[in-house]
């Protein structure tokens, strides 16, 4: 990770009024936006029973438009699975936060301790998981549990900070393989690349290895793999990676460990980094509905 280390800044609501540049992730991908704002780092928890009003709402995927793709290898036969987990709303032990750094300044938006993903169901092998442990910071992977192979089909991220709000959808063509092709076992890994208007982002999956996690206090046989992202363009580079253990039976997260960094200039002193960093641990594997 680069850029100076944070400073906390929890104790203020409004810090001061500066020109803010916010950066969108979106499985590497980044829009920046600039804005003259008091800046204030507290975001809004997401509660059980909002989480279970958006869901029971609109229980069915969000994101239909961006379709399946077909997949870039053929289903492997020694991987056992995949079903599509059950729909409705997880529990996650959750550590972790998000920050702007500007002019040496750190603004930290910490997350609470415990937060809900919901499941929601597409087409087929299709479905959507929704992380969201604060309203101001979504982030929303479009997945294919598929027979014999594991598909992440785009990536979508949702961050507003200091008033600036942007919805970014990452499609990946082909599918990203996160289980299946070369990544089945320990040192094997796939590449793809996730597009985003025009933003492109060269992702790479690499299978660590067959684990278990404890989730409620029952061992659940894990694929482990890291994805790591990469992005350079204009005034801009960065870079993230996520440890992700999935479900051997339907490929539901069971733990997640990211962070992401990126930096970016503009010109004219107009420079800044966006950091999150992460976890996330499923307590139990029955949703609620």
């Amino acid at each position: 990770m680069t850029g100076p280390s944070p400073k906390r800044s929890f104790g203020r609501t409004l810090l001061r009024i500066i020109p803010i540049l916010a950066v969108l992730i979106a499985a590497g991908a980044f829009i920046i936006a600039n804005r003259t704002e008091a800046i204030s780092p507290e975001g809004t928890p997401v509660s059980l029973s909002k989480a279970l009003s958006i869901y029971r709402e609109h229980p069915k995927a969000f994101r239909d438009e961006l379709g399946q793709i077909k997949a870039p290898v053929s289903p492997n036969k020694a991987i056992k699975g995949f079903t599509v987990p059950a729909a409705g709303v997880y529990t996650y032990k959750t550590d972790g936060k998000d920050s702007i750094i500007y002019a040496g300044d750190s603004y930290e938006r910490p997350f609470p301790k415990e937060s809900y993903a919901r499941v929601h169901h597409g087409g087929g092998c299709v479905w959507e998981l929704y992380f969201a442990p604060i309203e101001e910071h979504v982030d929303a992977h479009r997945q294919c549990s598929g027979k014999n192979e594991y598909l992440c089909l785009a990536h979508m991220q949702k961050v507003s900070f200091a008033g600036i709000e942007g919805d970014e959808a990452h499609k990946c063509n082909p599918a990203m393989v996160q289980v299946g092709g070369a990544a089945v076992k320990p040192g094997g890994k796939e590449e793809t690349i996730c597009v985003a208007h025009g933003n492109r982002a060269r992702i790479v999956i690499k299978y660590v290895g067959d684990e278990t996690v404890d989730v409620g206090g029952e061992k659940r046989g894990a694929h482990h793999v890291r994805i790591d992202s990469y992005v350079k363009g204009d005034g801009l580079d960065g870079d993230a990676v996520a440890d992700v253990w999935f479900d051997k039976e339907d490929g539901l997260y069971l733990k997640v460990v990211r962070s992401a960094d990126v930096n970016v200039d503009r010109g004219g002193g107009n420079k800044g980094t966006y950091r999150v960093e992460a976890s996330y641990v499923l307590t139990s594997r029955t949703p609620q509905i």
